[in-house]
């Protein structure tokens, strides 16, 4: 009669933890200390109700619809949406926007679908115009809010031409003396 080593306490534990995070079978089976099969593991997986084949799918999904948020913004999945003129548009702006920065050497790194794409300026309050040919007050305006780094994650802001050319390369702390001093009159 052969001797078949039983699991440890601990090698059943590692495999119910790595089944839990969607560990394939295989690298769970080598995992462990005593040496077992891919169908043993598989056995041990289904008494304790875990599919980690399930959750692995379902991290996958997660992992690529997080992907096609940062790169096509958060109606991704809306083909209608995506087909629509003002979304084309966003989409034209941000190609130019970056391919004008790749040239002229400033760091862009920001994904589409982490900017916020607003109908009205947030600084001045007024509609804004997607679709201008020229530049006018109300035309978009990719805003680097601290002029000095890149267009990167957090410091890219939609806002008008006006109230970017207003803000230009100023601090915070000089816009603050300008207001002071308007105020006084």
């Amino acid at each position: 009669m052969s001797f078949k080593p039983r699991l440890t306490k601990e090698d059943r534990q590692l495999i119910k933890t790595m089944a839990l995070q969607g560990e394939k079978l295989e690298v769970i089976a080598k995992a462990v200390s005593t040496p077992v099969s891919r169908q043993r593991i598989k056995q041990i997986t289904k008494q304790l109700n875990i599919d980690s084949f399930g959750i692995r799918q379902k991290q996958n999904e997660k992992e690529q619809n997080e992907k096609m948020f940062k790169k096509w913004g958060p109606q991704w999945d809306n083909k209608e949406h995506r087909k629509s003129l003002i979304y084309q548009t966003m989409r034209e702006k941000f190609r130019k926007k970056k391919a004008n920065a790749t040239k002229n050497g400033v760091e862009f790194t920001v994904d589409f679908g982490e900017l916020a794409f607003p109908t009205h300026c947030p600084i001045l309050g007024f509609e804004l115009d997607y679709f201008a040919d020229q530049m006018s007050e109300n035309t978009v305006s990719f805003d680097r809010i601290d002029p000095m780094r890149g267009y990167v994650s957090g410091n890219v802001v939609i806002i008008s031409w006006r109230a970017n050319r207003i803000k230009n390369n100023g601090t915070a702390d000089e816009h603050q003396k300008i207001a002071d001093f308007l105020y006084q009159f």
